[in-house]
């Protein structure tokens, strides 16, 4: 049954009789979160950092976590030393959007110098060391190589400085969560979720260089979710159970994408005459692609790490003078958005990695 109210810090959770408090169905309901959808959060002492005083949270090995951002394969050469000692030093090949962990490998709270070199020939040099918040070392390959500290879920509540209506869950399993990425500089994001009969806020104050999933307790259907900085908001639906889980990247302004991905851009010919793309492509409302693809007959073209993760992505395609425009309706495939031009005129959609073959249907277009 569709939970109509998030559930409540301690032993108010879903459950119980019907009350004063509760809806028609005998589900109690925050009286609160009716009369003040949009109460500011209860201050609460500065939080301590996860795992801070704690020996063996300093102390414990430290993995490794290698992350695919891009939608097609990338190889590596990682190499991490301490104190001119070779701590690790591996190849790795990580799949299109995949995640490659290697457990356990960092063994002292020390700084560690980490080597990184692609297959291409980019290569980032940088010095890590592990704090008191049981991070790990998070290497992102991202057409280029970003590091973050990358922390547990159980990590999340040392970073709260507020909430109100028990927003913040105590475990991820089986539930919705919300992962904050700050590739630069942190700050204090406010996330607020509301399904129509309530609402619920959680502050947090994260770390630069970082990458913090919050557990989240929401109804399973479909929720509003809203991230605010003082640089400014953004808004977008969530279905949970369906999408998995939903990114805030934090910059300038908050983002709420679908995931991190960076996707290359496709134009398939499967005529049997050379054809000719304009291809246009917004992604949070600003052009990151504006150009014209000549595509022999029968071949593909690709355009690499065209498209940035992004809340709101669309896509338009122009053959001889017919343009076809679209928007996912919902979170695009895992993969690339592909723009496919046949005999019965232009298709666009986006398809996961492993269905690269398959071919567009009709559904996935829009006409202009």
């Amino acid at each position: 049954m569709f939970r109509r109210s998030f559930l409540l810090a301690g032993a108010a959770a879903l459950a119980g009789c019907s009350s004063a408090g509760s809806d028609g169905n005998g589900q109690t309901v925050n009286p609160a979160l009716r009369e003040t959808p949009t109460a500011s959060p209860t201050p609460t002492p500065e939080p301590t950092a996860y795992g801070a005083g704690d020996a063996d949270a300093l102390d414990r090995a430290r993995s490794v976590v290698v992350s695919n951002r891009l939608v097609r394969s990338e190889s590596i050469s990682l190499r991490i030393d301490a104190d001119g000692t070779d701590v690790l030093s591996r190849v790795l090949t990580v799949p299109a959007a995949e995640t490659v962990t290697i457990s356990g490998v960092l063994g002292a709270a020390r700084t560690y110098t980490v080597s990184v070199r692609t297959a291409d020939n980019r290569r980032r040099a940088v010095e890590w060391t592990p704090g008191p918040g049981g991070d790990d070392l998070a290497i992102d390959l991202d057409g280029g190589v970003g590091v973050r500290d990358a922390y547990p879920s159980s990590a999340a509540r040392s970073f709260v400085e507020g909430s109100t209506g028990g927003l913040l869950a105590s475990t991820t399993t089986g539930g919705a969560v919300l992962v904050v990425d700050a590739p630069e500089e942190g700050g204090r994001v406010r996330i607020t979720a509301s399904d129509g009969d309530g609402a619920a806020g959680v502050d947090l104050r994260v770390p630069s260089g970082s990458r913090v999933p919050v557990p989240l307790s929401v109804p399973r259907g479909r929720i509003a979710v809203a991230a605010e900085t003082d640089g400014g908001v953004d808004r977008r639906e969530w279905r949970p159970s369906e999408e998995g889980p939903l990114y805030c990247l934090l910059g300038s302004a908050p983002r709420l994408v679908c995931d991190l991905l960076i996707r290359d851009l496709f134009v398939e010919n499967a005529t049997d005459a050379d054809a000719v793309v304009g291809v246009r492509v917004r992604a949070d409302g600003e052009r990151v692609v504006d150009r014209t693809v000549y595509a022999a007959a029968g071949a593909d073209a690709r355009i690499p790490t065209a498209v940035p993760p992004a809340g709101a992505i669309r896509v338009a395609a122009t053959v001889d003078g017919e343009e076809r425009r679209w928007t996912p309706a919902r979170c695009p495939a895992r993969g690339p958005i592909v723009v496919r031009v046949a005999d019965g005129g232009v298709e666009i959609g986006s398809r996961s990695v492993e269905a690269m073959t398959a071919t567009l249907t009709p559904s996935q277009t829009e006409s202009a």
